[in-house]
């Protein structure tokens, strides 16, 4: 099947990305007179009857989504960089680690999984950004991808604001911590939702090898078959004249020389 009828990883990569955000959009709604959604932040869900649940196929539908996201870039011939490739891991690494470690139950009672589960969280929210800006910068480089390149740094940028106003609120107490950690997810949500659209674009567009095949060898075919210098030469034919053998049988055969000569009688 081709990219144009089948559900391609870019266009997964979408699905997913959109479902997780719309399960955390629900989230806050529905849990908004127990998590605030200015102050608490979007670990909180995990601690009330059903948000666990719903917590974990978020963060299990944006790990799929990377793994689709890393396919479709592969599929698209989407130009490598060992720098964004690292990021994009950390990236990933940081969805598992807020995943697996709970945060605090509370602010005053903190606990070691509760602090990996933040160090996880400044992971994701850093890594995801700053890839984004690497690769826009990279693509800016190459002329098929040049036209994505402005949409992915302004991605870029947004995720790199939004990620920096969130750790300053961990340090500054009147800052909507809750808030701004809300504008980094959707933040980091539009960069893949950018990447994804970019990709999917790439694969529609591009022309599949076998395309391009028939082009490419039908004129030599045509010119080994028509061209004369591809022809062997004939050869002349071996015919043996009877001129070039009978002399030299004939000398031979009447050349005295080749007589046995008559021995003289014996005379008694």
């Amino acid at each position: 099947m081709t990219p144009r009828t089948a559900l391609s990883p870019a266009t997964l990569t979408l699905v997913m990305a959109a479902v997780a955000q719309a399960i955390i959009a629900g989230l806050t709604l529905g849990l908004a007179g127990h998590v605030s959604p200015w102050r608490d932040p979007v670990s909180d869900y995990a601690w009330h009857r059903g948000g666990r649940l719903l917590f974990t196929v978020a963060i299990l539908l944006l790990l799929a989504a990377a793994a689709a996201l890393a396919v479709a870039a592969r599929l698209a011939a989407l130009p490598r960089d060992p720098l964004v490739s690292t990021l994009f891991l950390l990236w990933t690494a940081g969805l598992v680690v807020v995943l697996v470690f709970r945060s605090n139950a509370a602010a005053a009672a903190p606990t070691v999984s509760g602090a990996i589960h933040r160090a996880g969280g400044a992971v994701l929210f850093a890594s995801l950004p700053l890839a984004a800006w690497t690769l826009s910068a990279r693509l800016r480089t190459e002329p098929r991808w040049r036209a994505a390149a402005p949409a992915l740094r302004r991605g870029a940028v947004a995720g790199v604001v939004t990620a920096a106003a969130f750790g300053a609120a961990q340090v500054i107490a009147w800052l909507p911590a809750g808030l701004l950690e809300r504008a980094a997810l959707l933040a980091e949500f539009l960069i893949v939702v950018t990447l994804a659209v970019t990709l999917r674009r790439a694969a529609t567009t591009q022309l599949p090898p076998t395309a391009l095949a028939p082009a490419a060898t039908t004129p030599n075919a045509t010119q080994k078959t028509s061209s004369p210098q591809h022809l062997p030469a004939a050869s002349p034919p071996t015919t043996r004249t009877p001129a070039a053998t009978t002399p030299n049988a004939t000398q031979e055969a009447s050349s005295p020389q080749h007589l046995p000569a008559e021995s003289p009688r014996a005379v008694r």
